[in-house]
């Protein structure tokens, strides 16, 4: 009997005024606790809206900021050791996330600018090394190599001397400002030094440069077919003299290059 009591007294609560009134007061309170936390959530995680990173490279940094505030994205400048002799200083080399990368509302992106003020480093130890370890040393420093010429000799590609801007011997370990040009004397052999040609076709400008330095080539005519935002970045469409397989040309010798600005230009068999 005591136990029918209880349950009885229970019911009543249960479907009372005042059992509804708490319920639906709880469910409101929680309801209001829901919103409140999927707002915050929503506005500290931006969860659900992202943007496309811009391509701002070659824009000066006041240019790239506006573009990036648009968008509702931050950013951050970082220095660079690196120097880039054919893009205007203060530009934009490099951001981080890259260009066209999707990331959310108010990411932060990284910028790298050429450096305004050149920076200086030593000339790497040249003498007697092999020409294609001279010249990716000098890649490193940004050092630019203007002209190879070919000289006879008992050896074979070495580097036998270096002459700076001023037409001086360059020393070895001597401060230099990044992008300073030089012309290097390499070992040709007493045969006449002949390399083999190597085929250019479909690589960017930048790497045919290190592919023909590594042989002691010199680029030489530079053709440009449609209009280049980025000659580095450019395609190399044709050479002449024109790649053939076992092709010889003499070490020092000038190869001229065509270039168009992607590689949807070209025409591979």
């Amino acid at each position: 009997m005591k136990y029918l009591y209880t349950m009885k007294q229970w019911l009543r609560f249960l479907f009372s005024i005042t059992f509804v009134k708490t319920a639906l007061a709880s469910v409101a309170i929680l309801a209001v606790c829901v919103s409140v936390s999927l707002w915050w959530l929503n506005k500290t995680t931006l969860h659900g809206t992202i943007v496309e990173v811009p391509n701002l490279k070659l824009m000066q940094l006041d240019e790239a900021i506006v573009q990036l505030d648009s968008l509702g994205l931050a950013y951050e400048v970082i220095d660079s050791t690196h120097y880039v002799s054919q893009v205007p200083e203060g530009s934009i080399i490099e951001s981080f996330p890259k260009e066209y990368s999707t990331v959310k509302l108010g990411r932060k992106i990284l910028l790298s600018t050429n450096p305004s003020q050149l920076p200086k480093y030593p000339l790497p130890n040249y003498k007697d090394q092999l020409m294609s370890y001279v010249s990716a040393k000098f890649k490193t420093k940004g050092f630019l190599i203007d002209t190879i010429i070919a000289v006879p000799d008992l050896s074979h590609d070495l580097v036998l001397k270096v002459i700076d801007e001023n037409d001086s011997l360059a020393e070895e370990q001597k401060l230099y400002k990044t992008g300073s040009r030089f012309t290097l004397y390499v070992s040709g052999g007493l045969d006449g030094g002949n390399v083999f040609l190597p085929n250019l076709v479909g690589m960017t400008f930048s790497e045919s440069l290190e592919a023909l330095n590594s042989l002691s080539l010199n680029a030489g005519g530079i053709i440009c077919e449609g209009t280049l935002e980025d000659t580095l970045e450019a395609f190399v469409l044709k050479t002449f003299p024109e790649f053939e397989i076992d092709r010889e040309v003499k070490a020092g010798s000038v190869v001229d290059l065509w270039l168009v600005p992607d590689s949807t230009f070209l025409i591979i068999d």
